[in-house]
């Protein structure tokens, strides 16, 4: 879907949703169900549930030591996100202008909609939209847990939706909220990114020691990409088929994928264009034995003259390595880089086209031990779901981590400076003292939102 479409199918559903919220509050069925208008949003006020968060925040002493900790977390993600941030702008700034056209993202990667941001696919709306609530829920309420430990007032709570939940709050008294102790503020705020961490790793543990670990990848070669109309894409093969055999070469039988493709190679080097070979595959399920393909010159499609007249199938690359399941398996095996494959999984399905917990690759693997008795389909659903639930929490994580206003970082940060000046300047007036906190913090704040969006000005220049 290129952005143009994005864009006018975006702007067909908010006109609808604009219609129906205009008929709605015409006829006051959205008073009768104490939902108000808030700006295009509909905010749903609620004084019920707070008795609940009053029962989870009982147990002050353990709230206290986690809010506590939340502000040490917070700040050291603070300083090596901003460091990742200003590493990224330097970057940025040394790419010629042809490499910034071609290397950065465009515009549509900022807007946070399904359909719209390329690595937000729209058939994965259900997944993002119950992650999305996840996230938003854990984060709100633990800023209300926190209010409460703290003996704070919590005037009301609710949600926010604008086509579906786009927030929920949690609304403290403002006025104790200015009048209490530093350290009861700094906790409320650092505790709601640090929920949304505390959860993205235990989906991240979740998903990697338990439902990916009852995942077996297939005996053979992956497809991982095939060009059109060559003759794997003739007979049915399709990325996600697993080749077994190739001409009577049995690839099941090499332990490792390099041993695999080595054999696939070995035994192709041997052909010329227009032999044919037989070749067996598994796509979806289903056997594909010995079926005949006639080979093309090589140099048709890689045009090399160690190619010219050497048989070929059509078949670009295969999963190897670098990227198999495997990999997934123990985030914490090779903890830099199996989290980086973790975290980029969207971004390679969208470049790359290869998402191993999408379809067709789901195709391709076997569910083994207690967890093979759920059905495949539902197996992957619950899969994807704690997926983005993880990465969408670690996402809301780190932008509210951020040290810009409105944000949890930037609360955190202004609260912060103003330690640091009361104990420069002893002595200093509470209005100077926040003319100094004002400033300081939003200097930081514009120079931190320059630096994460000027990638989208830059690309133009």
């Amino acid at each position: 879907m290129t952005f143009i479409n994005g864009l006018l199918i975006f702007f067909s559903v908010i006109i609808v949703y604009f219609l129906l919220v205009y008929f709605l509050h015409k006829k006051e069925i959205l008073k009768k169900y104490n939902i108000s208008l808030y700006g295009p949003a509909l905010l749903l006020r609620t004084t019920k549930g707070i008795g609940f968060l009053k029962k989870i925040s009982s147990k002050k002493r353990f709230w206290k030591a986690y809010g506590s900790s939340g502000i040490v977390f917070c700040f050291v993600c603070m300083v090596i996100f901003v460091i990742f941030f200003f590493w990224q702008f330097s970057f940025v700034i040394g790419l010629s202008p042809e490499e910034r056209a071609t290397l950065l993202p465009g515009a549509e990667f900022y807007v946070i909609l399904p359909g719209i941001n390329p690595i937000l696919p729209i058939e994965y709306l259900f997944y993002i939209v119950v992650a999305l609530i996840v996230a938003i829920i854990v984060h709100e309420f633990s800023h209300g847990i926190l209010t409460l430990a703290g003996d704070l007032k919590v005037k009301s709570m609710g949600l926010l939706y604008l086509i579906f939940p786009i927030g929920a709050f949690v609304e403290p008294d403002e006025e104790q909220m200015k009048k209490t102790t530093i350290s009861k503020r700094m906790r409320v705020y650092a505790v709601g990114p640090l929920s949304n961490f505390v959860v993205f790793f235990i989906c991240l543990l979740l998903f990697s020691f338990v439902f990916i670990s009852a995942v077996v990848p297939g005996d053979g070669l992956t497809v991982y990409e095939l060009f059109e109309d060559s003759p794997a894409d003739e007979i049915g093969i399709q990325k996600g088929a697993i080749i077994t055999e190739i001409n009577g070469t049995d690839l099941t039988k090499y332990d490792t994928l390099d041993d695999r493709f080595e054999q696939y190679i070995i035994m192709l080097n041997d052909t010329k264009a227009n032999d044919t070979i037989t070749i067996s595959y598994i796509f979806d399920n289903v056997v594909h034995n010995d079926v005949e393909i006639k080979l093309v010159d090589k140099f048709n499609y890689i045009q090399m003259n160690s190619s010219k007249g050497k048989g070929y199938t059509g078949i670009y690359t295969f999963v190897d390595e670098e990227r198999n399941l495997d990999r997934l398996k123990n985030p914490f095996g090779d903890p830099l880089l199996r989290l980086l494959n973790f975290i980029s999984i969207p971004i390679l399905g969208y470049f790359q086209g290869y998402n191993p917990i999408a379809s067709p690759f789901t195709s391709s693997y076997s569910i083994v031990g207690p967890l093979g008795i759920i059905p495949t389909e539902i197996f992957w659903i619950i899969v994807n779901t704690i997926y983005w639930v993880a990465w969408l929490n670690l996402m809301i994580g780190i932008f509210n981590i951020l040290p810009m206003v409105p944000l949890d970082g930037g609360f955190l940060f202004n609260d912060g400076v103003r330690l640091i000046v009361k104990n420069i300047k002893k002595g200093i007036s509470d209005e100077n003292l926040d003319k100094i906190v004002r400033k300081v913090t939003l200097v930081v704040s514009l120079i931190i939102l320059f630096v994460i969006i000027s990638p989208i000005f830059l690309r133009y220049v």
